[in-house]
Parts: structure tokens; C-alpha cells; sequence
């Protein structure tokens, strides 16, 4: 496999096809997990190359230091990456814990309020693998309980035979849920072919860049009344912009298990386009009654977005509910 993503070539439509089978699955499961996970993040493309050699030697060495600003997030394909590197917001946590032959070690992590980013180095005495049968689990909290998460991914690859990087993104459920100072722990068992139990934990303090907000409520509505939609909370912070849209539907869809999960394609004033490719979509409540779109955070705020709801269609291609579109003026 080549190690360089432009020369990558990656079968876009199977992805987004297996994309929907997630989605369907998660409905299934009435989304008792409340995660959704971004394909290209985490789906497809972060787990599956990312876990085979993925990193250049170039970027493996870089990698060796701390901190990773500028590498690792943008390899990782994190939306933010560009603005973590430009102002380097990664906290140095440099806190780990060892034994059984191995260390998992967290290097860097950083906290919005909207998203939380933990960076994690494990170093094998014995080597490491990233087979499916010994890579074991882990488990970020906050305050000492799950976190309240919309959507998140983890990506892994392995630096040399002795070391993997990780790289954990989360999206909270809702923003400014814990505050401006949040403990958090990492636990990890019988990872990457060793037995036992890791345990570190550390204070992180929220990123103060000040957090735009808008409450603009507008709301759109299916030709025959059918599905709702309202555009309740568009919020510009540090880390990311993010859209929080109410559904409406009839409670029967609820109980046949046939909600709809509208995908969005955003179209700010300036004619950027953001889609699957390059923004990430979850939902927070069960049968998906609130959507929320996270685009890349924005050096300037736009005048306004237009957002164009859709669902896929029986060959597997998105196509857009015209009667759904909505502008959302973000000027006073």
C-alpha cells in the first residue's frame, strides 16, 4: 500500500454505501450507543490505513517528539488541524502509566466545550500489534463518567514495531456541559498483545477563544407536513462550527423503527462547500430528533449558511429534499 494519501486510490461509492449499512445498523440499535461515526474519519478511511503503515518515515520521525502540532491532526484528518497548528492550542499532558511490558502514554489534548481531542503513544518492550484479536479496548471519561458524546472516532497506526500513535475526537452531545475544567481519565485492557490494566488520568482547562452563538430558528417543512426541521443553534468555537438542527416526525416512525436520518450538504455565503468529505454529521437523541453537522472552525464567520437536507437514495447516492432547504442568516 502506498504511504502517501494522494496516491491512495479509494472507492469513494463503496464507502458511502457502507456508510449507509452503519447508519442503518445504528438505527437498529436505536442509537443506544449515541455515537455516530464520520466515515472518512473513522469508518473507512482512519481505522482501515491508518492501522496499516499508513505514516511516511518523514512523519513517523517528527512524531517521535512532543508536541505533535501540525502532524499528527492533520494526518489524522481532524477538521481542526489547520488551526491546531497555525496557533498550537494542544495541552502538554506527558502523564503515563506502565507495566506488563507495556506504556500508554498521553501526550497532548485539547477542550472547546463542543470537542474534546487526547492524543496517546503505546511503546511495547516486545513489540506491538494492531491485529483486531489483541488491540483491546479503551475508554475515555470525564468528571469520572461516560462521556455524553454526539459522535467520535479513534484512529491508530503503528509508528515502528514498538510504538502506536492514537488519536481519540470527540464531539459532545451539547456544548458547555462540564464546564471550563474537566477531569479526565483514559483506561485501557489488554491492548495491542499485552495483558492488564492502564489507567491515566489529568485536569485539562477549556480553550477561552471566545464562542459565537446564534439562535436563529429557522424551520422548514416537507410539502405535505410530514418531516419538521429547525436550525435551532449555530455556534462558532475554537475547535469547530457547529449546526444543531430539531427533527419532527410522526411518533409512528418512532415504533416501526423508519426515522429518518437527513444527511446534509452546507453551503456558507462565500460558495464553500462542505458534505460527507468534509464535515461530520451525528445525532444525539434516539431516533434522530437532533442532528448535529460539524464543519471546520472558521478564521471569518460567513453571513449566512444554506443548508440542503437529503437522504440517500435506493443506488446509494444522496439527493436533496428541495422542500427542506434553509437559509440561515448568522447577522444580527
Amino acid at each position: 500500500m502506498s504511504k502517501e494519501i494522494n496516491r491512495i486510490d479509494i472507492p469513494l461509492d463503496q464507502l458511502m454505501m457502507r456508510e449507509q449499512a452503519a447508519i442503518r445498523a445504528a438505527k437498529r440499535k436505536k442509537l443506544k450507543s449515541r455515537i455516530l461515526k464520520p466515515l472518512l474519519v473513522a469508518c473507512g478511511l482512519c481505522i482501515t490505513l491508518l492501522g496499516s503503515g499508513f505514516f511516511s518515515p518523514a512523519i513517523a520521525t517528527a512524531l517521535a517528539n512532543v508536541p505533535y502540532i501540525g502532524i499528527i491532526y492533520a494526518e489524522f484528518g481532524d477538521i481542526a488541524a489547520k488551526k491546531i497548528e497555525q496557533e498550537q492550542l494542544m495541552t502538554k499532558i506527558g502523564k503515563e502509566d506502565t507495566h506488563g511490558g507495556l506504556t500508554m502514554s498521553v501526550k497532548e489534548a485539547v477542550y472547546d466545550g463542543n470537542r474534546l481531542l487526547v492524543t496517546v503513544a503505546y511503546t511495547g518492550r516486545n513489540g506491538v500489534s494492531l491485529e483486531e484479536e489483541v488491540v483491546g479496548t479503551n475508554t475515555l471519561t470525564i468528571n469520572g463518567e461516560p462521556i455524553d458524546v454526539a459522535m467520535g472516532s479513534t484512529g491508530q497506526d503503528d509508528i515502528d514495531r514498538n510504538t502506536i500513535i492514537e488519536h481519540h475526537e470527540l464531539t459532545l452531545s451539547n456544548t458547555d456541559i462540564y464546564g471550563n475544567k474537566i477531569e479526565v481519565a483514559l483506561d485501557g485492557s489488554n491492548l495491542f498483545g499485552y495483558k492488564g490494566n492502564w489507567h491515566v488520568d489529568f485536569t485539562l482547562e477549556k480553550l477561552m477563544e471566545e464562542v459565537i452563538s446564534y439562535y436563529p430558528k429557522v424551520k422548514s417543512s416537507t410539502n405535505d407536513g410530514l418531516y419538521k426541521l429547525n436550525v435551532a443553534k449555530v455556534s462558532f468555537t475554537p475547535l469547530s462550527t457547529r449546526i444543531d438542527i430539531l427533527v419532527d416526525y410522526p411518533k409512528e416512525l418512532n415504533r416501526n423503527d423508519q426515522w429518518p436520518f437527513f444527511e446534509f450538504e452546507v453551503t456558507d455565503s462565500e460558495g464553500k462547500l462542505y458534505n460527507r468529505a468534509n464535515m461530520q454529521m451525528g445525532a444525539t437523541k434516539d431516533y434522530g430528533h437532533h442532528i448535529i453537522l460539524v464543519l471546520p472552525p472558521m478564521e471569518k464567520m460567513p453571513k449566512s449558511f444554506t443548508l440542503k437536507p437529503g437522504k440517500t437514495n435506493e443506488q446509494g447516492y444522496w439527493q436533496e429534499i428541495e422542500e427542506l432547504e434553509m437559509i440561515v442568516p448568522l447577522e444580527p
